[in-house]
């Protein structure tokens, strides 16, 4: 008993943790809406972006799947009478490879785009790369 709530404190901490360190910085309210920033783009190169990112997303909608999945097996094993070290790694594990997956289809699609746009239209694009690929304002630890 006092193993299950040693390990269940442990894990409530480094939630509230990661939770705090994810969320410091900038909140949503310092960034325009995106909609604003695409307003900045001829009408031809706004279409272009939309039609590329759902591309994108339709690439990626398998992966976006399996995630979900992984992240229910993942709660599945937290959650069981015995936690299961080695499938728990395994699968978050898992779940970092297809992030990593997405990110790089996006990555993709913003060199695809790049190269169709002027200089003036990248600076709107670096504006429009989703927060999520970028590391909280901090640099990626190595």
């Amino acid at each position: 008993m006092k193993k299950r709530l040693a390990v269940l404190v442990l894990i409530v901490a480094m939630s509230v943790c990661s939770i705090v360190y994810a969320y410091d910085g900038k909140g949503r309210g310092d960034r325009p809406p995106r909609q604003k920033i695409l307003n900045q783009l001829p009408a031809d190169k706004e279409m272009l972006f939309h039609q590329t990112m759902r591309e994108v997303r339709g690439k990626t909608a398998n992966i976006r799947e399996q995630i979900k999945e992984l992240k229910a097996e993942i709660n599945d094993i937290l959650t069981a009478p015995e936690f299961n070290e080695a499938l728990f790694l395994e699968k978050t594990k898992r779940v970092q490879e297809l992030h990593k997956m997405i990110r790089a289809a996006t990555d993709e699609a913003i060199v695809k785009l790049a190269k169709q746009f002027t200089q003036g239209e990248r600076k709107i694009l670096a504006k429009l790369i989703p927060e999520k690929n970028r590391y909280h304002g901090r640099p990626p630890v190595h």
